[in-house]
């Protein structure tokens, strides 16, 4: 598990309709998102190890991100969603560093949203304020670029720092598949990484199956049973497809 135990770092983005592109154009949208580079030593607290690459971990992380890309652009899809049987498997954990190992390609843009809604924890991990909560911005309230941050010039992430026990009827609402898929025309980008809760816990992970192109199931060592993989791997595949089984052991290297 990532330990919570992070600064708020507060950031502003009322101005932000004002810098868009009067045409829209991807790479100037992207420029308009704001900027906030978290803190290292909070990332580094939060074993977001692929920001610094100082752990050799990291580079368990780095094969993910290739075979992940490689696997998406055979199929033409950007959509992932990342989970876990239950909770205490590190799919955040995952979910964090492979967006920073992909972020080390130029050319690639990613965006990642926390929708574990019940339990929002990207912005402790990253030590960010999250200044809007993701129903809001899933029931079309906010506009990309007001809810948005980078955190570097080609990764942004959408946080949440609220808890909505509703998810599962959210993520069935027209409103969301319609920001969702805003989100990807505006934004364009190579990458979108859904943070989901436990596929086993509730209906969330079923509900918002449909906006996504595949699904990486987190197994945590120590923590899920074979049971508990067989039937997140039975639900899910009749469904989406499943783009792989990633063990995250609570001691030693990262393996998948």
């Amino acid at each position: 598990m990532i330990e919570d135990q992070t600064d708020d770092i507060e950031f502003d983005t009322d101005e932000a309709k004002d810098r868009l592109p009067a045409v829209h154009d991807p790479d100037l949208y992207w420029q308009s998102l704001p900027l906030i580079e978290p803190d290292a030593d909070i990332l580094a607290r939060n074993h977001v190890i692929s920001a610094a690459r100082s752990d050799p971990a990291h580079a368990a992380f780095d094969m993910l991100r290739t075979r992940l890309l490689q696997a998406l652009n055979e199929q033409g899809w950007t959509r992932v969603a990342v989970t876990a049987p239950t909770r205490g498997c590190g799919s955040s954990f995952v979910t964090a560093n492979l967006a920073y190992s992909v972020s080390r390609l130029e050319a690639s843009r990613s965006i990642v949203l926390d929708l574990d809604m019940r339990a929002p924890s990207l912005h402790s991990t990253l030590g960010l304020k999250a200044k809007h909560s993701m129903a809001e911005y899933l029931q079309g309230s906010l506009d990309p670029e007001e809810f948005l941050i980078r955190t570097r010039s080609n990764l942004a992430f959408g946080l949440n720092g609220t808890s909505e026990m509703d998810a599962a009827e959210l993520f069935q609402d027209t409103m969301t598949a319609d920001v969702l898929d805003e989100l990807q025309d505006l934004l364009c980008p190579e990458l979108m990484l859904f943070d989901l809760p436990p596929a086993l816990e509730h209906d969330d992970v079923l509900a918002v199956l449909p906006n996504v192109d595949g699904v990486l199931v987190v197994a945590g060592g120590g923590v899920s049973t074979a049971e508990d993989i067989t039937k997140v791997e039975q639900m899910l595949s009749e469904v989406k497809p499943l783009l792989g089984v990633m063990l995250n052991k609570a001691e030693g290297k990262v393996s998948f």
